[in-house]
């Protein structure tokens, strides 16, 4: 199943699959979590950003609310749609018993 998406009026719609929209919207949340909750992470971003050449500040507060708003326009496109699709790392949940592996 495809969708299409137009972000800006009079912009040209693209049919994109279910499962790469949903995909996107759970690895951006995944990225946007990753950034609030690790320490130096946003250190991290602002000298990404430095070595593309951006100003460093103003280039990794954009980044990271970018993620995370994309993530969001995402999930609102598949619940106004109402789709539910699989979520790629459910697959990884552990199972009920098993051990976490140390590595």
């Amino acid at each position: 199943m495809s969708h299409a998406i137009s972000a800006v009026p009079d912009e040209p719609e693209i049919t994109v699959p279910v499962s790469v929209i949903g995909g996107a919207a759970e690895l951006l949340a995944l990225v946007a979590e990753l950034i609030d909750t690790t320490p130096g992470a946003r250190e991290q971003v602002e000298a990404l950003m430095d070595g593309k050449g951006a100003e460093p500040g103003p280039a990794a507060d954009w980044m990271i609310a970018s993620i995370a708003a994309l993530a969001r326009q995402a999930d609102a496109v598949l619940a106004f749609e109402g789709i539910a699709c699989d979520r790629g790392l459910a697959r990884y949940w552990r199972r009920p018993g098993t051990r976490r592996q140390e590595g």
